[in-house]
């Protein structure tokens, strides 16, 4: 059998995905191994921890949570469950509407969420440290350019 490869005369744009999408998930692999190895959290579990405490007062709805992860409702159930299983968060129903629940850090999850901040923000450094410093700038607000397209095509 003779199989030949599918030629795409510009492939620029399918380059870049596989490369973008190859880096982003090799850093994942490596932070959340880390994140495991070095803390009581995986990598999701940080990122629910750092969405809630960067909201208005450290408190959100679940809503406002799933949205802001971009994952489903379903999702922030079950990594909120298990972070209140760990002690991290507490959630309880808005007195005004008991179907709305309200999510916030305990004291041990801030105490938790603080050091993995600190030590995350070196990961970060060390993982991306390759990349020149005058090129971050650039690449910042490439990003912030297709994400707002994106959000855009997505209306």
């Amino acid at each position: 059998m003779n199989k030949k490869n599918i030629v795409i005369e510009d492939q620029k744009q399918l380059r870049l995905w596989v490369r973008m999408l190859a880096s982003s998930t090799r850093v994942v692999q490596i932070l959340n191994k880390r994140m495991k190895e070095y803390t009581p959290l995986t990598l999701a579990k940080f990122d629910v921890l750092v969405a809630i405490d960067r909201s208005p007062g450290s408190v959100i709805t679940m809503s406002e949570l799933s949205r802001m992860l971009l994952v489903s409702n379903a999702n922030t159930t079950g990594m909120v469950g298990r972070l209140m299983k760990d002690g991290f968060v507490e959630k309880w129903a808005l007195p005004t509407d008991r179907r709305v629940y309200s999510v916030a850090i305990t004291s041990e999850g801030r105490k938790v969420l603080k050091h993995a901040i600190q030590i995350h923000k070196g990961w970060v450094d060390e993982l991306l440290g390759s990349i020149a410093e005058d090129k971050l700038d650039d690449l910042i607000e490439l990003f912030s350019g297709l994400k707002k397209n994106l959000s855009q095509i997505e209306a």
